[in-house]
């Protein structure tokens, strides 16, 4: 018997170190920890009174067995109430830890009263000591506690399984498991030998299946889940499944827009469910071709919805659907489209002050080019975007890679490829997490292995919204190294393509001259001691000794120093298409970099984090509007501003400086009118500097 105590009591304790090993604070359901943690001290006490020599210590050890008898059963029915989601009173809780407390300072009185037992004894099973009793009044209390708990607990399961959809059918299962392999157990056991105490071998079966459920739990809190994706949850709607396509929960939002939604349960494949239909489509798509992105309409409302991997402890667990309404956007986009004139208009004013050429000579390929370089733009800025250190970082690299081209004698077409390959190198950061990209200080192996990555999703990106694979190559080799030590696929030498080992040391000299969030710029002096030092290991010897030329003849640095000569506008406008327009307008002329954001909150935001030459603000903006924007940049800032406004019948001119705006411009915007007042307003501000 000795054996058979010493093995429940390690098989418990093992039970008790796996939690400890797989612990994860926010995603740690208290009862299970705390059931298991009992267990495995109830296991310990029956060991120990069976190695006891003495009355004293056999006593000692009944009452930490009773520290599970105890409060087992009460911490196994508030479980199985916070999954079957039963709430219950704070009240209700303390009076019956408060029961089952008193009950147990009862036990603490064996061996000093008769209140529990009478008369207690040593015995022997086997090789095993046990505690002989005979029982007292206040054992009575006790079995309130086995039977009372226990059979509201069943009573609760019982109704969950019949009533409520949105419980885990494997969890309620689990929980069945326990009761009815204790109660199956204790009588089988009670049956061929009456003197085996069964609760140690109980105790080991409850200890694993409530280690199955401490895994489960976490995976079911639909909440905790996407938090980590985003905090906006009053906002969007989520619905997630298993890897086989089992439904596993949604918030109330989700149900708002797929009412379907409240028919499915918990564990259950939804084929059967026709509203469902279309987003397991989307789910296969995913799957199919790595499609993300998908749009519903529903009435006159308009949702952008997004597919993404569940992973769990490194490993894909199911899917996760975003939904987004962006109503407003999308009949603002259709309402332009609508007007063919208007549209039309904006369109040729842009082409003839962007391309300077005459409507009649722009010809297909040429406005596919035009929008291809838009979609390049934008894009690097959004990735520099989520790093306030390395702002510009895609547009200096694409500048040194096309100077670095042109020294290696390449045509004027094959340094505009590598310039924009420069600019969309680091696409892939754009699925990056902010908080991982300006991290101060050395990443973990394991955020390293994240942020590599972004080589193999950048290309992923660029092969499906560009025709030239130099630029999605570009994307995936410029962290290779020329001795073989680089990643994505480890390639060395020639077998690098020649256009990322370009990229490659134009982005390490930016990076080293750049300030980061954990250092400052370095010298000019020791980026080129570096370089020299990468000559054929990190660096193609030959596309070094250019660089090393390029440092040498920047006696006064100014490949870095060009870009701080540079004049910053912000645009803040609800309406993101207007924003976009200005930065076109302003793109031909390399001196002026455009921020754009779409609220008032949003441009206070931005001006903690830099200073601009000039601020392009709307007046018209949903919640705090153009005017009250301004007067809260006046408290603290005295840069230009320039309003924006719609009305042109009105001349609120004098209104407008009464709030210190320093002019104002009416839409539709013409080319030529939003140059002049940027130039004008931008060397004022050079003049008052």
């Amino acid at each position: 018997m000795l054996l058979y105590y010493g093995l429940a009591a390690l098989l418990t304790l093992f039970s008790l170190i796996v939690l400890v090993c797989t612990f994860e604070a926010k995603k740690t359901n208290f009862y299970l920890m705390i059931l298991i943690l009992l267990i495995a001290i109830s296991n310990m006490g029956y060991f120990t009174m069976a190695i006891s020599t003495d009355l004293s210590e056999a006593a000692l050890a009944n009452k930490i067995c009773y520290l599970g008898g105890c409060f087992i059963p009460l911490v196994t029915l508030l479980l199985t109430c916070e999954i079957c989601k039963f709430k219950v009173h704070r009240l209700l809780k303390i009076c019956m830890y408060a029961y089952s407390t008193i009950v147990y300072g009862m036990v603490l009185t064996i061996g000093f009263s008769d209140i529990y037992y009478k008369n207690i004894y040593l015995d022997k099973l086997g090789d095993a000591t046990v505690l002989g009793r005979e029982y007292g009044v206040g054992h009575t209390f006790f079995y309130v506690i086995l039977y009372g708990y226990l059979i509201f607990e069943l009573l609760i399961l019982i109704y969950s399984m019949a009533r409520k959809n949105a419980v885990s059918r494997k969890n309620l299962w689990a929980l069945i498991a326990t009761g009815i392999a204790s109660i199956v157990l204790f009588l089988l056991v009670r049956m061929i030998n009456p003197d085996i105490e069964v609760i140690p071998l109980i105790y080991v079966i409850d200890s694993f299946i409530f280690l199955y459920m401490y895994r489960r739990v976490a995976v079911y809190n639909i909440e905790d889940n996407i938090a980590g994706v985003i905090k906006k949850q009053e906002t969007l709607g989520y619905i997630m499944f298993d890897n086989g396509l089992r439904y596993l929960g949604c918030n109330n939002i989700a149900v708002d827009i797929f009412p379907d939604l409240s028919k499915c349960v918990i564990d259950k494949q939804v084929k059967h469910i026709s509203g469902m239909q279309l987003i397991l489509n989307w789910i296969n798509e995913y799957d199919s071709d790595n499609s993300e992105e998908f749009s519903y309409e529903k009435e006159d409302k308009h949702y952008e919805c997004r597919v993404e991997r569940i992973v769990y402890h490194k490993k894909p667990y199911g899917y996760m659907i975003e939904i987004k309404e962006d109503t407003h956007r999308w009949k603002y986009v259709n309402s332009l489209a609508s007007n063919n004139d208007e549209l039309q208009k904006v369109n040729d004013e842009l082409e003839e002050t962007v391309e300077e050429k005459t409507a009649e000579l722009m010809k297909q390929e040429k406005k596919m080019e035009e929008l291809f370089m838009q979609t390049v733009t934008a894009l690097s800025e959004a990735v520099d975007a989520k790093d306030r250190y390395t702002s510009g970082h895609s547009k200096r690299v694409a500048k040194y890679a096309r100077m670095i081209a042109a020294r290696m004698g390449k045509s004027k077409e094959k340094q505009e490829e590598i310039y924009r390959a420069g600019l969309l190198h680091d696409v892939g950061k754009i699925r990056v997490p902010a908080e991982l990209i300006n991290k101060p200080g050395k990443l973990t192996d394991e955020e390293y292995n994240i942020i590599k990555i972004h080589s193999i999703t950048g290309y992923h990106i660029l092969r499906g919204i560009s025709e030239d694979s130099v630029i999605a190559i570009a994307a995936k080799y410029h962290h290779e190294r020329y001795d073989g030590k680089g990643y994505p696929n480890g390639l060395a030498g020639d077998r690098i393509p020649e256009v990322a080992r370009i990229l490659g040391i134009a982005d390490s000299y930016d990076a080293m001259a750049s300030n980061r969030s954990y250092r400052n710029a370095l010298p000019q002096d020791v980026v080129r001691s570096e370089i020299v030092k990468g000559m054929g290991t990190q660096f193609d010897p030959d596309i070094a000794k250019i660089m090393l030329q390029m440092i040498d003849e920047d006696k006064d640095y100014t490949m870095k120093q060009t870009d701080s000569m540079q004049r910053k506008i912000l645009t803040v406008d609800d309406e993101m298409l207007n924003n976009k327009i200005i930065a076109h307008i302003m793109k031909d002329e390399p001196m002026y970099e455009v921020t754009s954001v779409e609220s008032g909150m949003a441009a206070l935001e931005e001006l903690k984090k830099q200073s601009f030459d000039l601020i392009m603000l709307d007046v018209k903006m949903p919640g705090m509007d153009g005017l009250e924007t301004l007067k809260l940049i006046r408290e603290k800032y005295q840069t230009p501003v320039v309003l924006m406004t719609s009305d042109k019948t009105l001349d609120t001119s004098i209104e407008f400086k009464e709030y210190g705006c320093d002019d104002y411009i009416t839409k539709p915007f013409l080319p030529l009118m939003i140059k002049e007042v940027v130039h004008n307003m931008t060397e004022r501000t050079e003049v008052i500097g």
